[in-house]
């Protein structure tokens, strides 16, 4: 989450471009205001506030007087606040309450001097900027809805406070950075920058102090009851900041300090022992997941690209099987998107299957949102398409959890309308507003769906109300793939049926039997046609089954092979058949092909093709070009399309091969060289390239100016890769015996 750029500088945002940048050689941060006491929940009027010192307060500023609308701090930008008949001037800057708040209803904390946490050096940018703040608050109080909530004093964390998660040390470096003369800060910013994603001036602690503090007021506010619910308007955000260091745009991590505030300090009479806290910030929130990874009282729930761990943080730790500590296994549920593009669908899919059933189940007595707005339509960091009206939706659903003490916490979001108007609609739910309407035909993903999935089954062993679902196990033993048994019986299967016979694999270090079988007659003299099926492992699901009789009780492997339907057709034709399997698995997510990458497990792509190429070359050169066969079909499916190509760029196929049928997955159409202009134009005319439905050629018209390369492609009806063979066979037939037909006629 590493950002840099130029431009107007990030404190001309504070005001709609209105306040003056800070000057460049300020090098001292303003006194800070002293906690204020708690809220009375009942119409508020202006009235001068009583500072509390804290155990590491400096001394309180002077409080300007109540007619007053403009704030001043020393060498600091001025920031004018609104005043009018409904409202009172907060002569602190604080946020203040509409004469008509109603007891037990929803807080509100904010504070201008959050706004002061800027870029240190002039001209630079930032997507963390101070206007994110206050974009979030123009528009709530524009739509109504300040005048309805309930005032929550912003105020400063005390040491004691942030030490209940982070160490000592990580107080004291913020804290000295007030001292660094301001050339100094400027440089060591930039190098924080390039190390952690965190930027500092001179007013950096200032404000995260109070962002801290401000949600642990708000969390307190909603344990005691004083209000229903809240929302902590808030900046810098916390959830990426570890016990030792602050990272990712965070300096300390409110939500965790002030959940762990609340467990400690919440009243006997109506305790707080259990919390839930959801972070549905695009990033995975590794701090505030390390702060509870071993308690059993926390519940830590994020939704987040993850994409393989290369997207930020950058690590693991927030894969679906992170599951917990020893002593809170079960208490981390990691939903780690694949790739970019999740919408609605998919995050409602996530809470509906496997989120909510845990929370009901763990019970909690206050839920805490990290509400970071990244994932919303728009985000320039996020690259999700999250509505509005989902928050909303998400919201609504959590709000039904711990008797609604429910608290909304500011983290990430980088597009100010669209974290403006994700505020603005969990807000309203917040206010018992009526939902919005979701549009008619959501669905989840393939990739959502899938991802959700993995997560119910390792987070299976340790809720009941997931136990439905098979566990995540691996196994410690020896154990066979998949693959091996599917291979073993399809080489029975084979022998059995057609007396197809096992050829020596390619001499490897690791050779593996019953992946290449042939009709007897692959040598035979008089041979007129030779068709080789190329594939890969196919769909292979494990899954409960509704069986007869005695085996109700067993297991279903469920095995979408087409090599015998294959090898049957070839034989009621007279053909030889070879089945050539490449040990790879059949791609039947439906993805754009720049998220593939990162959706897919972890493997040597390059290497996989080379070696299924490799495979398919050994073959050629030592059976099927010294086969007397006059005539060669190939049929590829899946993954295997990619070695067909490779062969045809490598050898001259051209005089004995007559067809060539590419039955794709949901996977990249392979290409012919782009040099081979003589190959294009063979391959264009001799190939029959099908496309299950959904394929990303025809949704999102992807590899379209690749032109004749492709082979001559059509979109089948069928939106099941798995089910493409059998589906797409009349047309695999016709053409075969069109081309078979047309080479028959040049050699008469």
């Amino acid at each position: 989450m590493s950002w840099s750029a130029s431009g107007p500088s990030s404190a001309d945002d504070v005001q709609h471009g209105d306040a003056a940048p800070a000057p460049s050689n300020a090098g001292a941060i303003p006194a800070p205001v002293a906690p204020m006491p708690a809220p009375v929940v009942a119409p508020l009027v202006a009235a001068p506030v009583t500072p509390v010192v804290s155990d590491t307060a400096a001394p309180p500023v002077a409080v300007v007087p109540p007619p007053a609308v403009q704030i001043d701090v020393p060498d600091a930008p001025s920031v004018a606040w609104p005043a009018g008949d409904a409202m009172q001037t907060d002569p602190v800057g604080s946020l203040t309450t509409a004469k008509n708040s109603v007891p037990h209803g929803t807080g509100l904390v904010y504070d201008v001097r959050m706004m002061l946490h800027t870029t240190p050096a002039p001209g630079e940018t930032h997507p963390e900027q101070p206007a994110r703040i206050e974009r979030i608050y123009t528009l709530l109080e524009q739509n109504g809805c300040v005048a309805r909530m309930v005032r929550i004093p912003a105020r400063e964390v005390l040491r004691s406070e942030v030490e209940l998660v982070h160490e000592p040390s990580l107080w004291d470096e913020f804290e000295a950075t007030v001292r660094i003369p301001f050339d100094e800060l400027v440089e060591y910013s930039r190098q924080l920058e390039a190390r952690a994603s965190l930027y500092l001036n001179e007013y950096s602690t200032l404000s995260a102090r109070f962002s801290c503090g401000s949600v642990i007021e708000m969390c307190q506010a909603v344990a005691t009851r004083r209000v229903r619910n809240g929302f902590a308007l808030v900046r810098p955000p916390g959830h990426h900041a570890e016990p030792n260091c602050g990272t990712g745009f965070c300096l300390y991590n409110n939500v965790a300090v002030a959940a762990t505030s609340v467990l400690a300090n919440s009243p006997p009479h109506d305790p707080v022992n259990r919390i839930l806290i959801v972070d549905w910030d695009v990033h995975h929130g590794n701090g505030t997941q390390r702060a509870f990874w071993d308690n059993p009282n926390v519940l830590y729930v994020s939704l987040h690209r993850y994409e393989n761990g290369t997207y930020y943080p950058g690590t693991t730790y927030g894969n679906y099987d992170r599951v917990g500590g020893p002593a809170a296994l079960g208490k981390s549920l990691n939903i780690p998107w694949p790739c970019g593009g999740m919408g609605d669908a998919d995050y409602l899919h996530a809470f509906q299957r496997c989120i909510l059933p845990v929370a009901y189940e763990f019970a909690p007595d206050m839920v805490i949102i990290s509400a970071g707005f990244d994932a919303a339509e728009g985000d320039m960091l996020g690259g999700c398409h999250v509505s509005p009206a989902g928050y909303a939706h998400l919201t609504h659903q959590l709000a039904a959890l711990a008797n609604g003490r429910l608290v909304v916490a500011l983290e990430g979001g980088y597009n100010l309308d669209a974290i403006a108007n994700s505020a603005l609609a969990v807000t309203r739910v917040l206010l018992n507003e009526p939902l919005p309407v979701l549009p008619a035909g959501l669905a989840t993903s393939t990739a959502g769906a899938d991802t959700v999935a993995r997560t119910v089954r390792a987070q299976a062993p340790y809720w009941r109300s997931l136990a439905v679902e098979q566990a995540y196990m691996p196994p410690s033993g020896p154990s066979n793939t998949a693959g091996d048994v599917l291979a073993a019986k399809r080489s029975a299967a084979l022998w059995s049926a057609h007396r197809m016979v096992s050829l020596p694999p390619i001499p490897t270090e690791h050779i593996v039997a019953n992946q290449v079988a042939c009709s007897a007659t692959l040598m035979s003299q008089g041979l007129e046609t030779l068709l080789v099926f190329v594939h890969d492992n196919g769909a292979v699901q494990l899954d409960d089954a509704i069986l007869p009789g005695e085996y109700a009780h067993e297991p279903a492997l469920y095995m979408s092979d087409s090599s015998e339907f294959v090898a049957q057709w070839t034989s009621d034709r007279g053909f030889a058949c070879a089945d050539v399997n490449t040990r790879a698995s059949l791609p039947v997510r439906t993805l754009r092909n720049q998220d593939r990458d990162r959706a897919l497990p972890r493997t040597d792509e390059a290497g996989l093709k080379s070696q299924m190429g490799a495979q398919l070359l050994y073959l050629w050169d030592n059976f099927f070009a010294l086969s007397p066969a006059k005539h060669i079909v190939f049929i590829a499916h899946g993954t295997a399309c990619d070695a067909v190509v490779h062969l045809i760029s490598r050898r001259v196929v051209q005089d004995r091969v007559v067809a060539m049928i590419q039955l794709m997955g949901y996977n990249p159409i392979p290409l012919v060289p782009k040099q081979r202009q003589e190959l294009k134009m063979w391959y264009y005319k001799n190939s029959l390239v099908m496309c299950p439905h959904n394929h990303p050629l025809y949704l999102w018209d992807e590899q379209s100016a690749s032109g004749k390369r492709l082979g001559h492609t059509v979109r089948a009806s069928e939106p099941n890769a798995a089910n493409l063979v059998q589906a797409a066979w009349p047309e695999v037939e016709a053409f075969i015996d069109a081309r078979l037909k047309a080479r028959r006629l040049v050699h008469v």
